[in-house]
């Protein structure tokens, strides 16, 4: 005996209630279905008026454009000043990109694409353009910003009291709870995370350009992140690593030769990596070790000649720290200094070395403290150099978790 075209209709409702009623979420939408037959008579339209609305998570979506969204009524995408790109939640919702261009333009949205004016065409215009950003809802604590294209002026390297920092072009963070230094050059698929005070509504996101001759690209999403989430960064960290195995690169790192002076003056930041379930340490080595050439950190004064790779008490200027990094695979070391093959601070030229200053680098280090940790600092310039130097490229690090396969790697 078949069903009634009313008896059909109400049992898609309830499932299509069943359905979202299990995507629990901070934030979500409500819209109306229709669901008058016309025909069946008021007592039926009262009954099923009660199956009415649907309501779902405004969770991420995958727009048409292959760009990330958030899914929205159609209403509120547009209140939003978003643009629908495809549907999600069974149709009932749009995924909703938002893409800015303007300067003093001000957001909530998670998922925002901040860009220059006329993206993927250049940016000439000297001046401060700036995106407000403001938490999507209120247990949102951090910012992830990712770089997918960034690309602004050089920094300085005609001024010995200048090079390195950017004076001509710079990104800027304020009403941070973290301390985030100012970047400028080539940092295209670089990240920071951004922490978000208890006391504070809205950061702020700043380019500052002058003059006109320099041609600039920024696409930057702004992605929301609620506190004590799996994907939330410990707060002392500007880059958050969560995979096994990766890359850790300085910001402007070029991987090349030119320009001279690539890493940056006045960089303090931590970069960080999850200890995944069950590993113990970490191994670092060079992305480009066969290069003549594959990393420089300053070392010494302007004008002289690096002679190696030093480490510790012999790196004053600018450096990598990495807690008790060592040369040995599963190590027992605890203590840092040369004679136990430990170290701390690594800087100069070619490579790493553990055990003393050298003119030799070597291979792969490894470091069982944990958190897994590695801190960047460099001071207020980067001396002038020759090419031959090379002290001021900046660094590219693979890391590699390691497993635990001994008690000795639990320490």
């Amino acid at each position: 005996m078949g069903l009634s075209t009313r008896s059909v209709e109400l049992m898609l409702v309830i499932a299509l209630l069943i359905q979202f009623s299990a995507c629990a979420d901070v934030s979500s939408s409500e819209t109306q279905i229709s669901n008058s037959t016309g025909s069946e008579g008021q007592r039926g339209e009262k009954f099923l008026s009660l199956f009415s609305i649907v309501r779902f998570p405004n969770s991420l979506c995958l727009a048409s454009n292959s760009y990330n969204g958030t899914c929205l009524t159609t209403a509120e995408c547009s209140a939003k000043g978003g643009t629908a790109s495809g549907t999600c939640a069974s149709g009932f919702g749009v995924c909703c990109v938002l893409t800015i261009q303007t300067c003093g333009a001000t957001t909530s949205l998670n998922n925002t694409y901040w860009q220059n004016n006329g993206f993927s065409s250049a940016y000439t215009t000297a001046g401060q353009c700036s995106l407000f950003v403001s938490r999507a809802s209120s247990d949102v604590d951090q910012l992830r910003l990712e770089f997918i294209t960034f690309i602004l002026a050089q920094p300085d390297s005609a001024t010995l009291s200048t090079t390195g920092q950017c004076i001509t072009d710079s990104f800027t963070v304020s009403g941070s709870a973290n301390i985030v230094p100012a970047i400028c050059g080539s940092n295209t698929n670089q990240h920071m995370y951004i922490n978000i005070g208890p006391g504070t509504s809205t950061v702020t996101l700043s380019i500052i350009t002058s003059g006109t001759a320099m041609s600039r690209y920024w696409n930057i999403r702004v992605i929301q992140i609620p506190e004590n989430t799996d994907y939330t960064a410990p707060d002392n960290c500007l880059q958050w690593f969560t995979e096994a195995s990766g890359r850790l690169v300085s910001f402007n790192y070029q991987y090349a030769t030119t320009p001279i002076v690539q890493h940056l003056a006045y960089q303090d930041y931590t970069m960080c990596i999850r200890t995944n379930q069950g590993f113990c340490g970490v191994k670092y080595d060079l992305c480009t070790p066969t290069a003549s050439n594959p990393y420089g950190l300053s070392t010494v004064a302007a004008g002289t000649v690096a002679t190696g790779t030093l480490m510790d008490s012999s790196c004053v200027y600018d450096w990598l720290q990495i807690p008790c990094v060592s040369d040995q695979a599963n190590s027992v070391v605890t203590s840092v200094g040369a004679t136990v093959g430990c170290a701390s601070k690594l800087c100069g030229i070619t490579g790493f070395t553990v055990t003393a200053d050298a003119t030799t680098a070597t291979t792969s280090l490894y470091s069982y403290r944990r958190p897994f940790e590695v801190r960047f600092y460099t001071d207020s310039k980067e001396f002038l150099v020759t090419a031959a130097d090379a002290e001021n490229w900046g660094f590219c690090l693979t890391y590699t978790q390691q497993p635990c396969l001994s008690s000795a790697t639990n320490g």
